[in-house]
């Protein structure tokens, strides 16, 4: 009783001294009409257009849109969705790699990343050359050199009970000057990258016009994009938040951004978006890789505190990335879009089913590198509607 009357008054104290330690921020109200950079259009929102900024940047999507399908004729356009799952960003790279191995991988007009995914949309959208760069990424970097766990002090200081220091250099080495030129000389062939961030302020999703950031050229813009693609992975509280400065011209404000998957475990296009116009000969397809499971699994879960925890949060994940999945599949439908869907399905059989080791995440790599080779991966239809929806 004493020792759990300890471990009660610590836990109590511990909250108290993080209340007291939260340094002070410059934020706004209105912050999401501002903009990053004193730059307009390189973000909008998923729930509502909230600038007149935005109108405008609409229909420069749309021209690019069409842009695209200008020059890739019949071929039409292509996209691709990638959701956030951390380690399970394993099964993208295989996917990716196999793809390019069979020779039919399509250069992606549209490509969009929430949590993992973001990272891996940077080398899914500049291509095949990039395609080592990915594998190593999920398959020969130590995660204990990218994370290790804080000392409470430690918390109490940097806010995240996670030192993700060598997370965070990992990117800002990927995402140097060589690579922030690749992605601006893409977004002027009108191809698209946005990655997706949750901006707990507002409690909304915000999405990055990626392409279109690293065309300003500066020092600035790296470390935007870099931030972003930090951020988009940041889960709250285990990694530290990230600030993100936006200004009125007059004051400098800053947002509190983190993970992506927070807001939608993967995403397309903004809810309120509207593709008017579609070009009968042009067809357009859309892939939707989904980093985790969306089939139910049985489990015995234990009575303890964090056995329940831990249970309830991966349903909760799990049911999220159903109905993100489910809301794509029905925004193809409407706009006549081909969808296919890949996820780690039940013939996943890993030999260590600890995820946060080499051998799951090279299996986990394998399996997605093999079905996509043996032509076993896509699905026309979520497995959630499946029974609902076959003919």
């Amino acid at each position: 009783m004493l020792r759990n009357c300890r471990e009660i008054g610590a836990a109590l104290l511990l909250l108290i001294l993080t209340g007291c330690a939260t340094p002070e921020r410059h934020s706004h109200q209105s912050s999401e009409q501002m903009a990053p950079m004193a730059v307009e259009g390189i973000r909008f929102w998923d729930e509502k257009m909230v600038s007149d900024s935005e109108h405008v940047y609409v229909e420069e999507i749309k021209s690019a849109l069409q842009y695209r399908r200008e020059q890739q004729g019949e071929a039409g356009i292509s996209a691709l969705a990638l959701s956030g799952g951390g380690v399970n960003g394993a099964f993208s790279a295989g996917i990716l790699n196999g793809w390019t191995e069979r020779g039919d991988r399509p250069e992606f007009d549209v490509v969009t990343g929430i949590s993992t995914g973001a990272i891996v949309s940077i080398y899914a959208f500049l291509g095949s050359d990039y395609d080592e760069k990915l594998t190593n990424y999920y398959t020969q970097t130590p995660l204990e050199s990218m994370f290790r766990t804080n000392r409470w002090l430690k918390v109490l200081s940097q806010r995240a009970f996670l030192n993700t220091q060598g997370f965070e250099d990992q990117v800002r080495m990927a995402i140097d000057e060589a690579t922030m030129s690749a992605l601006a000389a893409e977004r002027a062939k009108g191809r698209l990258l946005i990655i997706g961030t949750t901006n707990l302020d507002n409690q909304k999703l915000a999405l990055w016009d990626i392409g279109r950031i690293a065309q300003l050229g500066t020092p600035e813009a790296q470390t935007l994009v870099q931030d972003l693609v930090i951020a988009s992975s940041s889960i709250p509280g285990a990694f530290p938040a990230k600030l993100i400065s936006v200004t009125d011209n007059e004051s400098v404000y800053q947002e509190l951004h983190v993970d992506g998957g927070i807001s939608r475990q993967v995403v397309f296009a903004p809810q309120w978006f509207n593709i008017e116009e579609r070009a009968s000969s042009s067809p357009q397809h859309l892939y939707v890789i989904r980093n985790g499971r969306l089939i139910s699994q049985y489990e015995e879960v234990g009575l303890s505190l964090s056995d329940i925890s831990e249970r309830s949060i991966s349903t909760l994940i799990l049911n999220q990335g159903i109905g993100d999945v489910e809301h794509i599949y029905h925004f193809a439908q409407h706009h006549e879009i081909d969808f296919h869907l890949a996820h780690i399905n039940e013939d996943f059989n890993p030999k260590e089913e600890n995820s946060f080791t080499p051998e799951y995440m090279w299996d986990l790599y394998d399996y997605g590198f093999q079905k996509i080779k043996a032509d076993q991966l896509w699905q026309a239809i979520p497995p959630s509607l499946s029974h609902r929806e076959a003919p």
